[in-house]
């Protein structure tokens, strides 16, 4: 048997938007607070962005990935977590930078020393957690303590003051030059 659908297209199109703009305008509230709680306590805003932000915004699907993995759904899981940071990495991050090139505000892919360090160390480590395909509780441990130490990483970390920032692009023209 075939079950009713409770909404059509349209009204699933129009719930899905409305449901979109409340999200935005709940993530816009929640890092304006944590910016100004982690300014009162001292928290590097590299911390915030890397680590804090991260949890707290994605608190749902971390949630789903632990019901699949208490399953045994492994794969699963696993998909849900590195799905979601391939789909940052390669969609969300070059068109995030391509509008704020298209406005005028300066972002780059250009990333200082430590964060492409840690970048590849993490990259390296997922790589190896997942190409045999087996999972244990010891390398679910050690997942556990290689992440602490990154976010410890990132609490006390600090640029070099004579390290150069990278240059930005200029923001595009829209004028047509008729030569």
């Amino acid at each position: 048997e075939e079950e009713e659908a409770v909404l059509g297209v349209a009204g699933s199109i129009l719930w899905l938007a409305i449901i979109t703009v409340v999200i935005g305008l709940l993530s816009e509230y929640m890092v304006d607070a944590l910016e100004d709680a982690a300014e009162g306590w001292g928290v590097p805003n590299l911390f915030l962005g890397a680590i804090i932000i991260p949890i707290v915004g994605n608190a749902a699907e971390h949630a789903a990935a632990i019901i699949f993995a208490v399953k045994n759904k492994m794969e699963l899981a696993v998909g849900i977590a590195v799905g979601s940071s391939i789909q940052i990495a390669i969609f969300c991050v070059p068109l995030l930078v391509v509008t704020a090139w298209a406005l005028g505000i300066e972002l780059s892919l250009n990333f200082q020393p430590f964060e492409t360090g840690v970048l590849l160390v993490t990259v390296m480590l997922v790589g190896f957690t997942i190409l045999n395909g087996e999972s244990s509780w010891l390398i679910g441990a050690m997942l556990i303590v290689a992440y602490c130490s990154l976010a410890a990483a990132f609490f006390v970390h600090k640029d070099p003051p004579g390290l150069p920032r990278p240059p930005s692009l200029p923001p595009p023209s829209y004028t047509y030059d008729s030569r």
